[in-house]
């Protein structure tokens, strides 16, 4: 016998599924990463699997869909949807056993015939739904598993959905019969069948030059015809022998509805059919056992670099993430109140694209910027430079698209290189930097860049429901300097979006905090400009660090730590829990990663060395090195195990208390 190939299915979901599925991820899925019941289509007409949506198959509350109207042009499929919160856990997830697990515990039930012929045409759909990026990644799984059109037309009409297989005997080929274990109680020559998917043609070259001694060629099979064989052998115990398999290949298969008669000879006759009929050798079951008697499954769907691997699946524009916090952000904010005091010269530098979530809460995004680019969103940093020229006729705004690179995030040198080069040019032309990006770890650049060049930098940051504003110290050489954003932190900036669930990836507040920490950063630096030694100013004591009126009388040396705007704090930390504020002052860190003096050293020396070596570092474990904040913490932690281990002497004293 020749051997068989086989033609895998190529799985697609159109938008109402995956539109269907966030929905339900927002709302009641959340962080569950339980297993979904969902459903899938496949027709003799191409060998793909569709998820559909609109209701049609997916099931998040895993009710029964017996009552559903009758299908009898396309098989159902019915298959288990994962999904991950993280995209870590979506990548390392055993595949292989999840496969195996997932098909012999239906395959092999010995009670439930129906979950068991189920698992011939079951699928599994991993998924990570990246909804801060509007996108999804699924890594679909498919498992294994003539001559009377009327016959065929008959037997679909009885059933309330298509079955992929069905059987019939030789002496009646007129009449089908779904399969099950107990098919043998119709007749000794059975026949089993198949809705095949393949399209393969089944027509030969007419060249003239075959070898007319050449053996047949087979032409490629549908993929369920691989499961067929295995339960003929696993389950009615076929195993050794040769059976005949009828491939059924309509090339036209409609609904049939309830009152429709079965087609006649002659309106079927002149359709082109491509059935085949074949013999069959059928594999013992030992045939199946692999690594060391486990069973071994196939059948993971390949990506577009031919492995088996995730696939993008689908943009989405979704709402905001509502189970833990709810989004806002702050450079539209300082970018507008910079307008009212004058400044008319900005450069933005963001990396990200405008989404459907952001007009709400940024207020130099229209819809407009949404359906840019078909829907992907312009990009921020331009957009809200044309914003800014649309609202005052005399500002000269430009939008740079650049990614920072951050501790951690490890990217090709080259690319480090061009980011650090642009970065560090734009840094030197601006005459102060606000820094309000999302994570800890890419306010780290910025940092170094604005104390090796001694620039005025404005930090903001927000949280839940508290704020912080703070300004950074001048260069390394500046008396008293004050600290920067990393001088309280013991440890080193590292990657702090690995394994990160969806609503922890996006920069979630309460709507009010953006406006007030913008306004307080743009006042701060204003107050700060208007001091003779503007960012290198002193910050005012913590006998004076509260409200002060210019107008009233000044202690003496308050004109060193304020301008004629009022005093000058190092930072400023608010709460709308509270709704109070406080001014601390933190000196700088002689070992922070971010300011100290090793650090800005090595980045004047090679700047892009320091990068590269501080991204492709694992735990921030460079930067400490080089700071001597590994050294600090062994000899703080040394110093307390030795105040432990300390004898105390304690005076017994007679008196009672």
């Amino acid at each position: 016998m020749n051997p068989v190939k086989f033609v895998p299915f190529s799985s697609t979901a159109d938008s109402p599924f995956w539109v269907e599925y966030c929905h339900l991820k927002l709302e009641t899925i959340q962080l569950s990463e339980d297993a979904i019941d969902v459903q899938a289509f496949y027709s003799s007409l191409e060998a793909r699997l569709q998820c559909l949506g609109g209701g049609k198959s997916l099931n998040a509350n895993s009710k029964s869909t017996a009552a559903a109207a009758a299908v009898t042009d396309r098989v159902i499929s019915r298959g288990t949807l994962l999904g991950f919160n993280t995209l870590e856990a979506f990548s390392k997830i055993d595949k292989n056993s999840l496969l195996r697990d997932r098909f012999l515990r239906s395959f092999q039930d010995t009670d439930d015939e129906a979950a068991c012929l189920g698992s011939l045409t079951s699928f599994v759909l991993l998924t990570f739904a990246d909804l801060k990026q509007h996108k999804a990644q699924r890594l679909p799984l498919e498992t294994d598993a003539l001559t009377l059109e009327q016959a065929f037309h008959r037997f679909r009409k009885s059933q309330a959905q298509l079955p992929p297989f069905f059987v019939y005997t030789k002496e009646d080929p007129t009449t089908f019969y779904p399969l099950s274990k107990d098919c043998q109680k119709y007749g000794q020559n059975l026949v089993f069948g198949f809705l095949d998917p393949s399209r393969s043609s089944t027509s030969t070259s007419s060249s003239g030059n075959e070898d007319e001694n050449a053996p047949a060629t087979v032409p490629p099979m549908g993929w369920p015809l691989r499961n067929l064989v295995a339960f003929l052998s696993m389950h009615l115990n076929m195993g050794g022998t040769s059976v005949a398999v009828v491939s059924l290949r309509p090339s036209r298969l409609g609904r049939m509805e309830d009152d429709e008669l079965v087609p006649s000879a002659s309106r079927s006759k002149g359709s082109r059919h491509s059935h085949l009929c074949l013999e069959v050798a059928v594999p013992q079951k030992d045939d199946y056992l692999f690594d060391g008697g486990k069973y071994k499954v196939v059948g993971w769907e390949l990506n577009t670099r031919g492995k088996p691997g995730p696939r993008w699946a689908a943009d989405l524009n979704l709402k905001l993430m509502k189970w833990r916090m709810i989004p806002s952000t702050l450079g539209c904010s300082v970018a507008r109140t910079l307008l009212g005091w004058g400044v008319r010269d900005f450069t933005i530098l963001d990396y990200g694209t405008v989404s459907y979530s952001n007009p709400v809460r940024q207020n130099l995004f229209t819809l407009e910027d949404c359906h840019f680019n078909n829907g992907q969103g312009k990009p921020k940093a331009q957009a809200a430079a044309e914003a800014l020229q649309q609202i005052a006729a005399d500002v000269k705004s430009r939008g740079v698209h650049l990614s920072i690179p951050m501790p951690g995030h490890q990217e090709p040198r080259e690319s480090i290189q061009a980011s650090v080069e642009t970065l560090d040019k734009l840094i030197q032309e601006a005459d102060a930097v606000y820094l309000l990006t999302d994570t800890r770890e890419s306010r780290w650049l910025p940092t170094i860049m604005a104390s090796a060049h001694n620039k005025p930098l404005i930090n903001a940051a927000l949280g839940l429901d508290s704020w912080l504003v703070m300004r950074h110290g001048g260069g390394v050489d500046t008396p008293n300097r004050l600290g920067c954003y990393f001088c309280n932190d013991v440890v080193a900036p590292e990657n702090s979006t690995k394994n990160r669930t969806l609503d922890q990836q996006c920069t979630v507040t309460r709507p009010g905090l953006a406006p007030i920490a913008s306004s307080m950063a743009v006042e701060l630096m204003v107050s700060m400009l208007h001091h003779p030694l503007k960012h290198c100013a002193p910050a005012p004591p913590p006998d004076r660090s509260i409200a002060f009126s210019p107008t009233a009388a000044t202690t003496e040396g308050a004109e060193q730590d304020s301008s004629p705007l009022g005093v000058m704090p190092h930072q400023i930390r608010g709460s709308l829990v509270s709704y109070t504020m406080m001014t601390p002052t933190v000196p700088n860190f002689v070992h922070c990663t971010g300011c100290s003096k090793p650090a800005i050293d090595a980045y004047l020396e090679d700047k892009v060395e320091l990068v590269y070596q501080t991204c492709q570092s694992v735990g921030g474990s460079f930067l400490e090195e080089l700071s001597g904040l590994a050294d600090f913490r062994a000899k703080a932690t040394e110093m307390i195990e030795n105040m432990d281990a300390a004898d105390w002497d304690v005076e017994e004293d007679d008196e009672e208390f």
